[in-house]
C-alpha cells in the first residue's frame, strides 16, 4: 500500500511538472527545432555534407540507415541540448515559491527528485518522438527506398537515444539539487562530462591505426552498429576504407551501399536498460544534497562588523513603524506621473561603471586570481596544443559573468524600476554590453597581448571581434529568453566546435587561417551589431 502511494505521488509530481512545461510556447519552439534539425540530418545528394559516412561511402536512405543516423544524433548530441532544456525544474519551484508549499506536504526528497527526473525524461521523450516521426518522413522525402520498416527504424533510434537521455535528465536534477553545481559552474562541468564521455567512448572503441570499431557496451551504443557496417563493407571489399565520421564535408564521396541493419537482441537491450538503471540511481542521489526548500539550510551570511554593522542595526531599528493613531487619515491610492525626459544628456560613463560593478559583484578573489593566472600563462606558455587549451580556458573563465547579462533584472524583479526612466533600453543596454566587452578584454589580456607581441596583425583584430561578439550574444539571449541557460548552451557549443574542433565558420575569434580567409571576423562583427539591436528590440518589447 505504501509503495502504491509512493508511486502515485511520483506520478503526480512528474505529470504536473510536464503539463506546466508543455503549455509554454518555448516547448513548441523546441519541437519545431527538432523537426527542422531532422530535415538537416538527411541531406540530399550534392548537399556538400553527409551524416554518417564509412570511408568514402554512405548507406542508402532506407529504414536501417536513417534509423542509425537519427540514433547517433539522439545519443551523441541531443543529451547536451536536452540538459540545458530541462535544467530548470527545481529552480522554477524555488522562484515561484511552489517549493515552500511542497515542503509542507509529506512528499519526501526521493519522491520529489524522482518525479522531477521523470518529468525531465518525458520532455526529452517528446523530442525523441518528434525526431522519430521526422525520420520516417525524411525516408519518404528522399525516396531512395520508400519501403518504411518501422520495426527496423524505431528500435535503433530509441535504444540508442533513450538511455543517454535518461542519464542527461538525471544529471540535470542532480546538478540543480547540488548548490555548487546549480549555476554556470555546473553547466561547464556537464559539458566537460559530455566531452569526456564522447572521447572515452571513441578512444575505447575505435582503433586509431585501422579505424576499426570494437563492439562494446558503451554509453552511446554506436560501436555495435558501426562494427556491423564495417564488417559488411570489408566483406564486399577487403581493401575498402572503413574510417567513419558523423558529419562529413568535402568531395570524398564515391557512392552508396545497402546496409542489412542491426538486430537488437535481448542481451543488448538489457545492456541499454542498465544505463537507465544508472540514471535512476543518479536521480535518487540528488536527494542527498537536496535541501527540500528549507531556508534554514541556506548558507548564513557572515556577520558584519564596524561601520557596516552599526548602519545595519540603525536600518533595522527604523523598520519598526509606530502604531497608527485611531484618528490618523487613511492613505489613498495616488496616480504617479511618468518621468519626463531630462533636458540634459545622461551620464553614459557613470552607467557603464555601475553596470561593470554590478556584473563583477560577488566574484571571489579566486576568480580574479584565476583570470590573472590565465593571462600570464598565455604570455609564457609556448605555442602548441597547450596554448589552444589556454585559449579555451580564457574564453570560458568569464562565463558566469556574461551569463547574467540581460537576466539580472528579471531574476531580482527590478524591471519596473529600470523601465521607469526615459529610454531605458538605449541608456542601459549599450553600457551593459560594453561592460561585458571590458570583462572580455581584461580577462583575456594575456591572449591578445601575445598576438600583438607576435605581430599577428590579422588575428589580433579578429580576437577583439570575438570580445565584441560574446557579450552581445549573452545580452540578446538573456533579454529574449530571460535566463542564462540558452546563452550557456549555445556558447559552450561554439567553444567546443569553433575553438577545440576548429570549425572555421564557428570560430568566433578567427584563430584559423581558413576562418580569416572566409572573412569570418567581418561576419561575426555584423552578427554582433544585429545581436545588440535584437537585445534593444527585446527590451522595448518587455517594457511594452
Amino acid at each position: 500500500m505504501n509503495a502504491v502511494r509512493t508511486l502515485r505521488r511520483v506520478s503526480h509530481i512528474a505529470y504536473a511538472d510536464l503539463l506546466e512545461r508543455i503549455r509554454r510556447p518555448g516547448f513548441l519552439i523546441v519541437l519545431a527545432s527538432a523537426v527542422f534539425a531532422g530535415y538537416l540530418f538527411v541531406p540530399p545528394v550534392g548537399a556538400g555534407y553527409r551524416v554518417v559516412q564509412v570511408g568514402t561511402q554512405r548507406g542508402i536512405y532506407d529504414s536501417a540507415w536513417i534509423g542509425l543516423m537519427f540514433g547517433l544524433i539522439a545519443a551523441l548530441h541531443l543529451p547536451l541540448a536536452g540538459f540545458f532544456l530541462v535544467k530548470n525544474a527545481v529552480e522554477r519551484d524555488r522562484q515561484t515559491r511552489v517549493g515552500q508549499i511542497i515542503a509542507t506536504t509529506p512528499t519526501s526528497k526521493p519522491v520529489y527528485v524522482v518525479g522531477k527526473w521523470l518529468s525531465n525524461l518525458a520532455v526529452l521523450v517528446f523530442i525523441l518522438s518528434a525526431m522519430t516521426a521526422m525520420a520516417a518522413v525524411m525516408q519518404l522525402v528522399r525516396a531512395e527506398d520508400t519501403t518504411l520498416r518501422l520495426g527496423t527504424l524505431v528500435p535503433t533510434i530509441w535504444w540508442m537515444g533513450l538511455p543517454v537521455l535518461a542519464i542527461s535528465a538525471a544529471l540535470a536534477v542532480l546538478f540543480e539539487c547540488t548548490p555548487a553545481l546549480r549555476g554556470s559552474l555546473g553547466n561547464v562541468v556537464f559539458v566537460l562530462l559530455w566531452l569526456g564521455a564522447l572521447i572515452a567512448g571513441l578512444a575505447g572503441s575505435i582503433d586509431e591505426k585501422t579505424g576499426l570499431v570494437r563492439p562494446a557496451a558503451d554509453l552511446h551504443s554506436f560501436s555495435r552498429p558501426m562494427d556491423s557496417i564495417q564488417q559488411q563493407v570489408l566483406a564486399a571489399d577487403p581493401q575498402a576504407s572503413v574510417r567513419s565520421g558523423l558529419v562529413m564535408a568535402g568531395p570524398d564521396f564515391e557512392g552508396t551501399f545497402v546496409w542489412d541493419g542491426f538486430s537488437w537482441k535481448v542481451g543488448i537491450v538489457l545492456e541499454r536498460l542498465r544505463w537507465v538503471g544508472l540514471a535512476l540511481v543518479l536521480a535518487l542521489a540528488a536527494a542527498i544534497p537536496f535541501d527540500r526548500f528549507d531556508p534554514a539550510r541556506l548558507r548564513p551570511q557572515p556577520e558584519r562588523t564596524g561601520r557596516q554593522a552599526r548602519r545595519r542595526r540603525k536600518l533595522e531599528a527604523t523598520r519598526h513603524e509606530p502604531e497608527r493613531p485611531a484618528d490618523a487619515p487613511v492613505a489613498t491610492a495616488a496616480v504617479l506621473t511618468p518621468l519626463a525626459a531630462p533636458a540634459r544628456r545622461g551620464r553614459p560613463l557613470g552607467v557603464l561603471v555601475a553596470e561593470l560593478k554590478l556584473m563583477l559583484k560577488g566574484q571571489s578573489p579566486f576568480w580574479y586570481a584565476g583570470a590573472l593566472g590565465l593571462s600570464l600563462a598565455c604570455l609564457l606558455v609556448p605555442a602548441g596544443r597547450a596554448q589552444q587549451y589556454l585559449s579555451l580556458a580564457v574564453w570560458l573563465w568569464p562565463l558566469a559573468v556574461w551569463s547574467q547579462m540581460g537576466t539580472r533584472e528579471r531574476r531580482f524583479n527590478t524591471e519596473q524600476i529600470l523601465f521607469a526612466v526615459p529610454r531605458p533600453s538605449l541608456r542601459r543596454l549599450p553600457a551593459l554590453w560594453l561592460a561585458g566587452v571590458l570583462v572580455a578584454v581584461v580577462a583575456g589580456s594575456g591572449a591578445w597581448l601575445r598576438l600583438a607581441l607576435m605581430g599577428e596583425t590579422a588575428s589580433l583584430p579578429a580576437w577583439f571581434v570575438g570580445a565584441l561578439f560574446v557579450p552581445a550574444l549573452a545580452l540578446a539571449a538573456g533579454v529574449w529568453v530571460g535566463n542564462s541557460r540558452a546563452f550557456e548552451a549555445v556558447y559552450l557549443l561554439l567553444c567546443y566546435l569553433g575553438l577545440m574542433e576548429g570549425v572555421p565558420a564557428l570560430n568566433f575569434v578567427g584563430a584559423s587561417a581558413e576562418g580569416l580567409a572566409m572573412g569570418m571576423p567581418v561576419v561575426y562583427l555584423a552578427i554582433t551589431a544585429g545581436l545588440v539591436a535584437l537585445a534593444i528590440v527585446g527590451a522595448n518589447r518587455r517594457k511594452g
